[in-house]
Parts: structure tokens; C-alpha cells; sequence
């Protein structure tokens, strides 16, 4: 979370067929826009924002977590509301970042829960409830294809519900509800998993559901999970760091710096995955996998599908027909290579806030899809290696930047002004 010391303004660019980039349009964007909030002047945040605590994308829905200077934390969200990923009181089509409201969020903040964690699937939305000294509480809401809500319904619904998970079992031991912590939650376009800790050790386990018939659950039996599922992969000599989702696959970075890979691999997205040791970050596009190593370069390697550049490298084809190697930056006029401080991985595209040699200050490349304008270029055309998109040229906004995020044909730029 970024502090405010003067103001922040979020900016996107890319796909708007729902008004998912509230920029008050439901037009593409093919440049970098300011987002609106409801109710707010000159495309600024809300007053007292203190930051974003986390931004996710669906398919045409975005939710942003906000906080605020007197440690309240509201829900917004706009585009697409027709599945009831916005709640009941959107159903609709919101073209502007707008308090999400839900009567059953708000049951459990009347008892001291607040919104701790978000996460978004293609129509599908989830909200962490957090209280101190009581179980955490997953709420889903939106569209239930390939059981994305985890109610073990197969129907459809609007209405928001709580996911249970008291069916499951740890080594033998059922979880204590009142003892579930949700440390994290991921989601895929079809499928999410959840990093939790329960049981009598208060151990580590991984937890999905939604479509499963590739293996991204942890085995190919069953075609998709409409409740809850552990996931057979014992983390506990070797926790979590942070897991990533594609499409079809997901990829797991252990604390030790190894990681771990499940799922489909028609298009090399898990080529290798176990040859790369002290791997600091992941991330995945819907059919790539990108790997931020703990060297001294920072090296970013890639693998996958490049049917658009997104690899960000001249494809090096091995005998398989695979292409695996480091992402390839323009070196520095030193000839040295720019520190990579992060990456935001789209569906396919990538976005990187890197330092270039012997500087403080930051810029943000990007690379690949860019059939909607989401790179911000002010054109449509793919792009096959890391080029500057943020400062734009051009652009009279100036700021530090202070988070980016990449979404489902969309790029998000959080400046502090």
C-alpha cells in the first residue's frame, strides 16, 4: 500500500466493451485515461485515500480495494455487473468506480469483519472477510460456470454466498471453520485457489475449485470443482510465497525460492519449471509463465505461447518446439541492464515498473497482445520485445509510480501526484 502524501490518480488503458476502465466510456482506450470515481473531481480518488490495497479484473468487471486515512477499507468496482459479480445492486453496466455495496458483506461488518483480500474470475467475483480472533470469511458472487462460486450448486446465481469449507479434511482431520486463515486467494479466468492455514498445527494448504479437467487443481480425474478441494502438494517443509494462475495452469513460489507447476503445458507454459532456483516473483498469462529470479541481474525469464510477442524476446526454439530464456530488455546506455522491481501479468501481456541503470527513477515497459490498445501506445498492434508505455510521451501527468496491474486485455498505472 502506498502512503498519500498528495494525491493519487489511476490511470488505464485497453479493452472498455462493459465500462470496466471507468473512464466514463464504454469505448476502448488506446492510451493511458484517468479512471473516474463516483462522485469525485478532476479524476481523483476518493477523499482521504490512503491507497489500493489490491485491484482484480474480470472479464469485463473491475473491483479495487480502497483505504482510507481513518483505516476504513471499501469495496469499488465498475464495468459489468450482469452476473451479479458487482453485487445485487448492480446488475447492470457501471461506466465509473462505485461503492459496492452487499447486504451480506454487510451482515459480517455490523460484527467487526472487514474486507481484507479480492480476487476475480471471468464473471465471477470473491471478497476475504477478515475479524480479529475469529475464522475468515470467503464470500463469491457472479457467474457459477465450471463451479467458479464453490457453493456446490451448478446453477447459476446473483445472490452472494458464503463458501464453506467445512467438508474438507487435512491428514485425516476435518477443518475447524473457526480456525480458517486465508493468507491469500488467486483466480484464473476458471478457476481460483486459496493459500490457507488450518488445522491443529496451523499448517499450510492449498484450497481451489472451478474448471480442473487440465490438471491446474492438482489432477485431471475430475472435469471441474464446484466445492472446495484440497490440493494434493504438501507445502508445509516449504511454504507459499505466492501463487499465479492461468488459464489452464498454476504455478506455485515456495519460500525456499523453488516453484512448483501443475496443470496444461500444450503451449510449454510449464517447460522447465523446476530448473530455476531462488525465484523471488511469478506471474502467468493466460498461456505463458514469467519467472523474476533473486540474481544479480534480475533476471525475467519467460515461457510459453509467443503467438504475440508476449514472451518479449526473439523466439529461441528448442528441439521440442518450445521456447524458454530471459525476457529481453533494451540495455542502458552504460550497457547494462535496467533493475526489475515487479511484474503485472494480463491475459497477453506483460507490464514491468523497472529502474534503469544507475537511476532512483522508475518507468513501466510492457510487451505483447495489444489488440485493444492496452499497452497504451495509441495503437493496436502487438508488441514483440519491453518498450517504455509509462512516462508517456506526451502525457502532461507526472507522478511516481506507485502500483501497475494487468488485467484481462486492460493495464493499470497507480500514480502519486
Amino acid at each position: 500500500m502506498e502512503t498519500q502524501t498528495s494525491y493519487l490518480r489511476l490511470l488505464a488503458a485497453g479493452s472498455n466493451a462493459r465500462g470496466q476502465l471507468a473512464n466514463g466510456s464504454d469505448y476502448d482506450s488506446h492510451t493511458f485515461k484517468e479512471c473516474c470515481f463516483i462522485n469525485c473531481t478532476q479524476d481523483t480518488l476518493p477523499h482521504n485515500t490512503l491507497g489500493i490495497l489490491q485491484l482484480a479484473t474480470g472479464a469485463n468487471h473491475t473491483l479495487a480495494l480502497l483505504e482510507f486515512g481513518d483505516g476504513r477499507r471499501e469495496l469499488w468496482g465498475c464495468g459489468d455487473g450482469r452476473k451479479g459479480q458487482l453485487g445485487p445492486q448492480y446488475m447492470g453496466q457501471l461506466t465509473e468506480f462505485t461503492p459496492i455495496s452487499i447486504p451480506l458483506y454487510q451482515t459480517y461488518a455490523s460484527r467487526g469483519y472487514t474486507c481484507c483480500l479480492i480476487a476475480a474470475a471471468w464473471e465471477t467475483s470473491y471478497l476475504v472477510l477478515k475479524s480479529p480472533s475469529r475464522s475468515d470469511v470467503v464470500i463469491s458472487m457472479g457467474s457459477n460456470d465450471f463451479g467458479a462460486l464453490g457453493v456446490g450448486t451448478k446453477q447459476a446465481t446473483a445472490t452472494p454466498a458464503v463458501v464453506s469449507f467445512d467438508h474438507l479434511t487435512i491428514k485425516g482431520h476435518s477443518i475447524n471453520p473457526n480456525e480458517l486463515v486465508v493468507e491469500s486467494i488467486v483466480a484464473g479466468p476458471r478457476h481460483v485457489i486459496l493459500h490457507v492455514r488450518a488445522g491443529l498445527n496451523n499448517g499450510d494448504s492449498l484450497i481451489g475449485w472451478g474448471l480442473a479437467r487440465h490438471g491446474q487443481l492438482g489432477d485431471t480425474k475430475i472435469v471441474n470443482y464446484d466445492r472446495p478441494h484440497i490440493i494434493s502438494l504438501d507445502v508445509s517443509s516449504d511454504p507459499v510465497q505466492i501463487c499465479s494462475l492461468g488459464l489452464q495452469h498454476t504455478i506455485v513460489c515456495h519460500q525456499s525460492g523453488r516453484t512448483t507447476a501443475f496443470g496444461s503445458n500444450k503451449k510449454g507454459q510449464l517447460h522447465r519449471m523446476d530448473s530455476w532456483g531462488r525465484v523471488r516473483q511469478v506471474g502467468c498469462t493466460w498461456n505463458g509463465t514469467y519467472l523474476l529470479t533473486d540474481d544479480d541481474e534480475n533476471t525475467l525469464i519467460s515461457t510459453g505461447s509467443n503467438t504475440h510477442g508476449q514472451l518479449g524476446r526473439e523466439s529461441q526454439v528448442e528441439e521440442n518446439g518450445i521456447t524458454v530464456g530471459p525476457v529481453e530488455f533494451t540495455l542502458s546506455h552504460d550497457g547494462k541492464l535496467p533493475s526489475l522491481r515487479s511484474l503485472a501479468c494480463g491475459s497477453e501481456h506483460v507490464m514491468a515498473v523497472i529502474s534503469p541503470s544507475d537511476s532512483l527513477d522508475m518507468e513501466v515497459w510492457g510487451w505483447g497482445w495489444n489488440e485493444h490498445g492496452n499497452l497504451g501506445l495509441d495503437h493496436t498492434d502487438d508488441v514483440l520485445k519491453p518498450i517504455k508505455i509509462w512516462p508517456a510521451r506526451g502525457h502532461v501527468l507526472e507522478g511516481r509510480i506507485a502500483r501497475v496491474w494487468a488485467g484481462n486485455g486492460t493495464s493499470w498505472i497507480l500514480l502519486q501526484i
